[in-house]
């Protein structure tokens, strides 16, 4: 169980408490906290102003700039390839201490060059949270960043602390950080203070979204349709809580469905209702040989022990490990299918295996889920859907 510094503040004050007392205190009652993980790090760091950007005289890569570091103009030499004027950036100063080793002034090719332009990689953030552009270059900052500010880190929310805390398996309740907050809480003798959202999916009459389970290995499915989507970036906090539990945000409909899963370990999955023929939903077993094509774009081969989600005429999703590429989440997306279920945890865990493909979904079915808490986060991405302004909570919840 992964489960932050920030995260625990979301539901108690711990701003006192170091993240090495904290692990000890939290191991010694039992949980062990195998590893502990800072998002970044580095120190002697500072926004800066690229003022400047020409051409090493001397090379075919390199670039000569100058850049405002709040308090003065610095030489730096840079070889990244995105480099350019008018940009903000991360520069670690000389004497600032990186993963990589210690930045000290030198001379690039007859060039001074005093401090580097850093990118997320070089600042020791999981590249498995990056993409492509920001693993081959500098990062680029907002233009609104403030340069002299020496706590890029923290303006970009990458100064979290994460415990990774080893579970028993009679304890895979903590694999939500909710019940990890309440188990945290009495262990820390903090207050822990929950978000009211029961009922916030009781809204209206039933829709006319049909459910319908064809198999014992799903013996709950809940289903609730959002209206007028406005699809946009999640909010900073959000994105920030999602990149400590190592979940790239994507958008804000995708987001609260993986914030959720985090907060409760109740795996959801959201659909472009759109596309889902006579907005009928049903579960079965996959046919021998079926082809699917999933979100990450691989086909994949089914046998008869898969369980599949499909509508009306065609596959949706496999049901408890990854969605389908045919009902993603868009920007052209105007009302989506919030799906929260049960499956068996045995079938979930060797059709992973079966298809080659293990999730953070399938890792939570594997391990056996509480049903009670399928609603429960319903209820929950419901409350997030009309706190932040992303959809309209309409109709009621449809179940089985």
């Amino acid at each position: 169980m992964r489960i932050s510094r920030k995260w625990f503040n979301q539901f108690m004050d711990v701003q006192d408490l170091s993240i090495e007392e904290m692990a000890k205190r939290i191991t010694d009652a039992g949980f062990e906290v195998e590893g502990i993980e800072h998002l970044s790090q580095g120190t002697n760091l500072v926004i800066g102003h690229v003022e400047t950007c020409t051409e090493h005289p001397d090379s075919d890569h390199l670039h000569c700039t100058t850049v405002n570091v709040g308090n003065e103009v610095v030489n730096i030499v840079c070889g990244a390839p995105n480099v350019a004027a008018g940009q903000n950036v991360i520069v670690a100063l000389p004497g600032a201490v990186l993963p990589g080793g210690e930045i000290k002034n030198g001379v690039i090719r007859g060039v001074e060059s005093n401090g580097m332009i850093c990118s997320l990689l070089e600042l020791g953030v999981d590249p498995a949270s990056l993409d492509d552009d920001q693993k081959s270059g500098i990062e680029v900052l907002p233009a609104d960043a403030p340069a002299g500010n020496t706590d890029p880190l923290g303006y970009l929310g990458l100064d979290d602390e994460v415990l990774d805390i080893g579970l028993t398996p009679n304890r895979n309740d903590c694999l939500a950080a909710f019940n990890m907050a309440k188990e945290a809480g009495a262990i820390l003798n903090r207050e822990v203070k929950l978000p009211k959202y029961e009922g916030a999916s009781d809204v209206g009459t039933p829709s006319n979204l049909h459910v319908e389970s064809t198999t014992s290995k799903c013996p709950l499915f809940y289903g609730k349709v959002i209206n007028h989507l406005t699809i946009k970036e999640s909010p900073k906090w959000m994105k920030e809580l999602l990149a400590a539990s190592g979940v790239k945000s994507i958008n804000n409909i995708v987001d609260i469905t993986n914030y959720v899963m985090e907060e409760y370990g109740q795996p959801m999955h959201a659909y472009d209702l759109d596309t889902i023929e006579g907005r009928e939903i049903i579960v079965r077993r996959a046919k021998t040989g079926e082809k699917f094509v999933t979100l990450d774009g691989q086909e994949r081969i089914m046998d008869e022990n898969v369980l599949m989600i499909c509508d009306g005429e065609k596959p949706v999703g496999i049901a408890g490990i990854m969605g389908g590429e045919n009902s993603m989440i868009t920007d052209d997306v105007h009302t989506v299918l919030f799906e929260a279920a049960c499956f068996d945890g045995t079938n979930i865990r060797l059709s992973s295996k079966r298809i080659g493909l293990r999730t953070d979904a399938s890792g939570k079915f594997e391990k056996g889920l509480d049903p009670n808490n399928a609603l429960a986060a319903i209820d929950r991405a419901c409350q997030l859907m009309e706190e932040l302004g992303a959809g309209e909570v309409v109709g009621g919840c449809v179940d089985i």
